[in-house]
């Protein structure tokens, strides 16, 4: 085994470490301008002197591990292993075009984080979804960790708050900042330990931008949650979470967005956690905001919505439930105060084949007014996977 720590140019503009088992060497960088006869990688090149704007190609290249503080573009025509953590430094982006598979190994601490300034861009196609997965022969939830955003958009744990995933520093007071775009994506078996405390998700962003732009993105069977929103101002579209062993999304820490089609399903615990803060529900900025167009099938051992730990003022809208024990999962003294207040409704909200001894809610006080029964599609097609999954999510 090799390891390498390779230089860009005189200005030293990237840094970036991999490895090297056989005849696996590691992925491409970039510069500005391609040259192809100057011994140096630079402009879109895959490599030096090859790949893309040059006529012969390269060697393969796959190993991914180490810090990213320059522009890197992954290769589709290669399959990646993620060796190790990936972390996108100030500064560096990371592109993954449509098609790219990467395959993470189990047991070494695999998962890819964007710092803060770090920027990733995850471009799949409907027909052609990037994909990043477990390279086990018999893959399962906890092979890798997952994906990481750390953005500078505020949070209600303060401006200079630092990750429990990842130990990244996140937060600030930049509502408009970005971390990148995603679309197209898919990642599996996500859920590993981060040092022997805490569990990964799917995907985990902390203070996250409303520039940062996500769509089409599934979680697909996890040992912790599929998508965890802590803080920031980041408006999320089209989201699949299934098979997971903790909530299908969370929203928390003073996250302000406003989030459109989720599909969630087969997920332990619930279909939407609304949190303010684990340890002061009432500490500003609130978790608030809209969701709408959701669909969420049982089972789940907490309810369709779990509101609590301070819950948050807005709306969901649009929601679809099937085949549950509860509906709405109202916990704790301030999350209640929150329902009697009215700062949290549904509306309209679909109760469809309920298990039986089922509740539509376990809240108890004078609001009986917080959400409203209806007919609705939920993510488009109650629940049966929506057609904006045709193409490139799992279904199974």
């Amino acid at each position: 085994m090799k390891r390498f720590f390779l230089f860009t140019a005189p200005m030293a503009m990237m840094f970036f470490l991999f490895h090297s088992c056989s005849n696996d060497t590691t992925i491409e960088v970039v510069g500005e301008v391609a040259n192809c006869s100057d011994g140096i990688q630079n402009g879109n090149e895959t490599g030096i002197d090859c790949g893309w704007a040059c006529s012969n190609t390269c060697e393969a290249k796959n190993g991914l591990e180490g810090h990213i503080v320059s522009r890197v573009i992954l290769d589709n025509t290669v399959e990646y292993k993620l060796i190790g953590p990936l972390i996108i430094r100030d500064g560096g982006e990371l592109e993954i075009r449509e098609g790219t598979v990467i395959k993470a190994h189990k047991d070494v601490n695999a998962y890819i984080a964007v710092a803060q300034g770090g920027k990733i861009f995850v471009y799949g196609k409907p027909n052609a979804p990037v994909v990043i997965t477990s390279d086990a022969d018999t893959p399962a939830p906890g092979d890798w960790g997952g994906l990481i955003l750390c953005g500078k958009a505020p949070t209600n744990k303060g401006g200079n708050a630092r990750s429990e995933l990842g130990d990244l520093f996140y937060g600030g007071n930049e509502i408009e900042d970005s971390s990148g775009t995603i679309q197209y994506l898919r990642v599996e078996y996500t859920g590993s330990s981060f040092e022997e405390t805490m569990t990964f998700n799917g995907i985990t962003l902390f203070g996250t931008g409303a520039l940062t732009s996500l769509e089409y993105i599934q979680s697909f069977k996890g040992k912790g949650n599929g998508f965890v929103f802590y803080g920031g101002n980041v408006n999320p579209e089209r989201l699949i979470a299934s098979g997971h062993q903790g909530h299908g999304v969370t929203v928390s820490d003073g996250w302000m967005g406003n989030a459109d089609s989720f599909h969630l399903y087969n997920n332990a615990k619930s279909g939407i956690k609304t949190s303010n803060n684990a340890t002061d529900g009432l500490v500003a900025p609130i978790t608030a905001g809209t969701i709408k167009n959701v669909s969420i099938l049982g089972p789940v051992s907490e309810g369709a919505l779990l509101f609590d730990h301070g819950g948050g003022i807005g709306t969901i809208y649009s929601l679809y439930t099937n085949s549950l024990p509860l509906g709405i999962n109202i916990d704790g003294p301030v999350a209640t105060s929150r329902i009697d207040n009215g700062e949290w409704q549904v509306n309209t909200i679909q109760f469809d084949s309920m298990d039986e001894g089922f509740s539509e809610t376990n809240y108890t006080g004078p609001n009986t007014s917080f959400y409203t029964e209806g007919i609705t599609s939920g993510s488009g097609n109650r629940a049966d996977f929506p057609d904006w999954a045709n193409g490139w999510a799992r279904e199974e």
